[in-house]
């Protein structure tokens, strides 16, 4: 199984007393790798959901958290980071462009910037039940909002990710393409009762040039 925050951490790879922003923290998984490899950098985790803001403070050390809406101008001066990361994050947001330009602005000029997403629609399931597991992940997939911070959802934001970098003020420097392994489908056992439910449902679970 790929570890995905410690990819993107080797990535980053910042430098000792460098600025380090994920936009889309989360529970700060991600920067808790970047801490652990580069201990004097300073990390700042910024997300809309204050309860796992509220999780990354209490497991990341010297942790800047800040409760921030990602559609909206980011609440750092221009040129003052040295690292942006994000995870998962542009297919929540109605115009993903926006958020690249903000992460270009609060970049130094030499700066970099780090973007991972999952492409869900080619999410693939072995499973006894064919139909069942395609129902699954056509669902999910189609879901319009199914998290409670999302304000948007893209299935493809995976594959669309490299093009809207290069049209955006980003400078575009390499693309990697991994597969993550999961032996467990516990985590679609929830999408399993949704399609078995009548109502609908919402699913509660974020380079510089």
């Amino acid at each position: 199984m790929i570890v995905v925050h410690e990819q993107i951490a080797q990535l980053a790879s910042p430098a000792p007393g460098s600025i380090v922003v994920d936009a889309g923290a989360g529970s700060g998984r991600t920067l808790a790798a970047i801490g652990g490899m580069a201990p004097r950098a300073r990390l700042i985790a910024i997300d809309l959901d204050g309860e796992k803001l509220a999780s990354a403070m209490a497991t990341v050390p010297n942790l800047t958290a800040i409760r921030a809406d990602l559609a909206g101008p980011l609440p750092i001066a221009d040129r003052q980071v040295d690292v942006v990361i994000s995870t998962n994050t542009l297919e929540c947001l109605v115009d993903p462009s926006a958020a690249l330009v903000e992460m270009a602005r609060i970049l130094r000029p030499t700066g970099v910037a780090v973007l991972a997403h999952t492409d869900f629609e080619t999410i693939v399931v072995t499973a006894s039940d064919r139909e069942l597991s395609r129902r699954v992940l056509r669902t999910y997939a189609d879901l319009p909002v199914p998290y409670l911070y999302m304000q948007a959802t893209d299935a493809q934001l995976g594959r669309r990710l490299s093009g809207l970098v290069r049209r955006g003020p980003l400078r575009h420097e390499s693309v990697q393409a991994h597969t993550r392994v999961v032996s467990s489908l516990a985590p679609c056992f929830a999408l399993r009762i949704l399609l078995r439910r009548p109502a609908p449902v919402i699913l509660f679970s974020g380079h510089g040039g």
